[in-house]
């Protein structure tokens, strides 16, 4: 179902409710509002602490903090915590413990994985972290696997395939349907369970991966398209990648990958020695001697299930974990649209503005590309970001954040779109974007359509300069070969040289003439 309704910008795409007239100070449960929470997750390598801010849906990561402690690296003879990175671990958790004091105290929830949910003495250690204020709720490997499920489901929106996340004692299994979880399994095959059942010995290594792995009964006989890669290790392989093609936008969340690609990427790395893979830009020397055996899982995944393609995801078991939380009609709202009404109501002069220019553009464009509404939404209320930056910034700042932020819900393809109409809402049509080669990426037809649509914001922008009321019974649309601009009859008097400029501008690009229609 595709339905656009203008009254207060309402759109829905295919169910997903998009935006909807709700003010942009909302402080009710599931408005804008923001609210700090965090998350500590006790990983069998890591030990991180998240801190987030912004709307329910679209969590933003304001304070991202780990120590690479391998709880589950070397363990006692028997299956007791390393003493060492017990140590270094509650050493790490009592800075957290101060940093969660500093920032005001936010509802935290603590999680532990792998290693001390298999360790001997895992109780013992949790004891020790209730003397550092934290209650640590020790997840089942199902468990695990079902909230990295969501994480993805929180920042895929609809995604279906099967998702991996690779820790350091385990990889976790979840089939996503359209946003649903349908089953989910976890397996002993991280890199440190590796070394101790394999013990060096790489067809060792291989032949206990495969024996796992025909064990999850969901997996065969399956053919699955994506997989959705999650965890440090397998992010790890994906920034390699990265590196090697010069891929210009630096941006892991949504990267995608073929199947041959990661095929290819996962032998390279099997044959790098440690000295290679500690030259490599952006790899902690402390994740060295556990990426090629998070390869080996990656490869022997990726095989199993014939996929077609990978794609890096930001979305794990923290992000998970506040997914879970939300209500249904929390769920259904679309994560993109959140973060940007809340980049809006921070950076923008009048959040309302971005609405009242989308009832005014849209028209143009919808019959020629509804399915892109949710794209143009989230452009218009994004574009004055800059208006609070110097004027010959002000492009490159919008174009930055569209590019960089930390939005979910959109292909790398997507940001380009929205980075190169928030450019041209600033600079008009001729200059050169700021980064070229990212936007090689893009298409022809989608880099003329993204322009237009901002020259349309950036004549929108010039009638009513923040003056959302302005706009009222405004609208833009195409006739023939005309691009036809109607409003009422008081309106005239904002049709100055500078808004006459930028409209014809605007028409230039659809190679059509510019026509003014006042009405009574």
């Amino acid at each position: 179902m595709r339905r656009l309704e203008f009254e207060y910008a309402t759109v829905t795409i295919d169910g997903r409710r998009m935006g909807s007239g709700d003010k942009l100070n909302d402080t009710s449960e599931g408005g804008l509002a923001s609210a700090r929470r965090a998350v500590v997750d006790i990983g069998s390598n890591s030990v991180r602490l998240v801190v987030y801010d912004g709307p329910p849906r679209a969590p933003i990561p304001i304070c991202n903090e780990k120590a690479l402690c391998g709880l589950g690296r070397e363990m006692t003879k028997d299956g007791g915590l390393n003493p060492a990175a017990v140590e270094d671990a509650l050493a790490t958790l009592s800075r957290f413990r101060h940093v969660l004091d500093d920032l005001g105290r936010p509802h935290v929830e603590v999680i532990a994985t792998a290693a001390v949910r298999d360790a001997r003495d895992g109780k013992q250690f949790v004891e020790a972290t209730k003397a550092l204020g934290f209650d640590v709720n020790i997840i089942s490997g199902e468990e695990e696997g079902r909230l990295a499920a969501y994480g993805v489901a929180a920042v895929e929106p609809e995604a279906t395939g099967l998702v991996g996340d690779m820790g350091g004692g385990s990889l976790e299994l979840a089939l996503l349907n359209k946003g649903e979880i349908e089953q989910s399994n976890s397996l002993p095959v991280g890199p440190f369970n590796l070394m101790r059942a394999a013990g060096g010995d790489n067809k060792a290594a291989v032949k206990f991966i495969e024996e796992q792995l025909d064990s999850i009964k969901f997996l065969k006989p399956k053919k699955i398209d994506t997989i959705y890669s999650v965890g440090g290790a397998w992010r790890a392989v994906a920034r390699i990648h990265m590196g090697l093609r010069s891929y210009p936008l630096s941006v892991l969340h949504h990267y995608e990958m073929s199947s041959q690609q990661v095929l290819d990427i996962c032998d390279l790395i099997a044959r790098q020695s440690r000295r290679s893979l500690e030259e490599v830009p952006g790899i902690p020397r402390r994740r060295i001697d556990t990426l090629p055996l998070a390869s080996m899982v990656l490869r022997a995944v990726v095989t199993r299930v014939k996929a077609d393609k990978i794609i890096v995801s930001a979305g794990g078991v923290r992000e998970g974990l506040l997914y879970n939380q939300l209500s249904k009609e929390q769920r259904a709202s679309d994560p993109f649209i959140e973060a940007c009404k809340y980049y809006a109501q921070r950076l923008s002069p009048d959040p309302a503005f971005g609405e009242a220019a989308y009832k005014v553009i849209e028209p143009l464009f919808a019959n020629g590309d509804a399915s892109g509404a949710r794209l143009r939404y989230g452009a218009c209320l994004l574009a004055d970001i800059g208006a609070y930056f110097h004027p010959d910034l002000r492009g490159r700042h919008a174009f930055d954040t569209a590019l960089r932020a930390p939005f979910v819900g959109v292909s790398h393809a997507e940001r380009l779109w929205t980075a190169l109409a928030l450019f041209r809402r600033h600079q008009g049509r001729s200059p050169a974007p700021p980064d070229e080669q990212a936007m090689a990426l893009m298409p022809w037809d989608a880099q003329l359509q993204s322009t237009q649509f901002g020259l349309a914001l950036r004549f929108v922008a010039a009638l009513a300069p923040k003056a959302p009321a302005a706009l009222k019974g405004c609208k833009l649309e195409k006739r023939e070969d005309e691009i036809v601009f109607t409003a009422p009859s008081d309106r005239e008097a904002l049709m100055g040289e500078t808004p006459r400029r930028r409209f014809v501008s605007l028409a230039a690009a659809f190679e059509c003439a510019a026509a003014e229609v006042y009405e009574d």
